[in-house]
């Protein structure tokens, strides 16, 4: 009885050894192959390339009422993560001016009056973009945070759809813009008018470099 419950010992502690021996084994497999990602993502990064765009946009929507154009300029760098799509990231500028006043009466005294001030956002964003035609065409999107710089306006959500037809380093781009972050027009405590975000229709050009 002694003999088997000894061999019975010897052989749970090989088998707990042996099984300690895989995990660690699948450990070290485990981050072998993430490292060996991490390396050819970083691989991948470095052949990619710069590119600087500016556009321009007709404000709609709720933006129509207090803006009557749109300007924009942005850098990004992108590289290709798998066949004919890119990855990267964005950082840039957008303003809607301000366009004209609001006039509403308030019940008590009298007519106020607003005037619409230039709406101004740091979009930073996740952007990529996938390739057809032998590269000559694109449909992409840009995903992030656009930080209120100037005016009224809140920081919101920034959305950027776009497509885009490739002449080499030139790149024309068509885009349907939005920031989520609304605007509230106040004349002391009456809320003289609200828009729940900031969209435009977009056109702009993008040297790559």
């Amino acid at each position: 009885m002694r003999k088997l419950l000894l061999v019975t010992i010897v052989l749970l502690g090989f088998g707990i050894i042996n099984a300690q021996e895989k995990v660690k084994e699948g450990i070290k497999k485990g981050a072998d192959a993430v490292e060996t990602e991490a390396v050819k993502l970083y691989n991948q990064a470095k052949t990619g390339g710069f590119k600087a765009g500016a556009n321009i946009g007709l404000p709609i929507q709720g933006a129509s009422d207090v803006s009557s154009f749109n300007f924009g300029a942005d850098i990004a760098y992108l590289f290709e993560i798998m066949e004919n799509l890119e990855v990267g990231g964005l950082v840039g500028y957008t303003v809607y001016n301000g366009d004209g006043k609001y006039e509403v009466y308030d019940g008590g005294e009298g007519v106020v009056v607003k005037n619409y001030k230039d709406a101004g956002f740091v979009p930073i964003s996740t952007t990529a973009r996938y390739y057809f035609s032998n590269r000559k065409f694109f449909g992409g999107l840009d995903l992030g945070y656009a930080i209120n710089v100037s005016g009224d306006a809140n920081g919101g959500l920034f959305v950027r759809p776009k497509f885009g037809f490739n002449f080499g380093k030139i790149t024309l781009i068509g885009s349907f813009q939005r920031i989520s972050g609304g605007v509230d027009y106040y004349e002391g405590n009456v809320n003289v008018f609200k828009i729940s975000g900031f969209t435009s229709a977009n056109f702009g050009i993008e040297y790559g470099f």
